[in-house]
């Protein structure tokens, strides 16, 4: 049994004339970088996913702030790429699934779907813009509906709560 990170021929034992080794691939990577459509910036935080032909979720991730970078894993297959539910599809819609570039048809004309056909994996460049009414919204901060309150203040209104359950 040999280490196969460090193979080193000419340590091989007596004998042994070759090597077999075998390898499992377990996930592709798909991996891109989202911008927003029309500021050509970096929609953070929105969260991703990857569905199967049935609607069911196979890989979730989150757009970083460092150029929109994202990356799922998947095996050889056709999905759909999606906003995950919660606060970013309220604030964004996928314009195009970025199959072919950064200029890639619209979900309309293209639609949303993803095919991994070789294990090079693929790379995304998807376009998002804003729903009308969220141009400041921000996907990684809920709108608590008082923005003069502080930290203090919302840490102990909280903590208040929860020990009146207890007296």
């Amino acid at each position: 049994m040999y280490d196969l990170d460090n193979i080193q021929l000419g340590k091989l034992s007596p004998g042994d004339t070759s090597l077999e080794a075998v390898f499992a691939l377990d996930y592709i990577v798909i991996e891109g970088h989202a911008r927003e459509a029309h500021i050509n910036g970096v929609p953070r935080g929105v969260q991703l996913q990857l569905a199967a032909g049935d609607g069911f979720p196979i890989d979730d991730t989150q757009v970083v702030a460092n150029l929109g970078y994202f990356q799922f894993k998947a095996k050889p297959g056709v999905f759909q790429l999606e906003i995950r539910p919660g606060r970013g599809r309220k604030i964004f819609k996928l314009d195009s699934a970025g199959n072919e570039g950064w200029d890639s048809p619209t979900i309309e004309e293209a639609g949303s779907e993803i095919t991994v056909t070789s294990f090079e994996g693929l790379t995304l460049y998807p376009r998002l813009s804003r729903l009308p009414g969220m141009a400041t919204a921000d996907v990684l901060r809920e709108d608590s509906g008082d923005e003069s309150k502080g930290l203090f203040e919302d840490i102990s209104s909280r903590f208040a709560c929860i020990s009146c359950l207890y007296f």
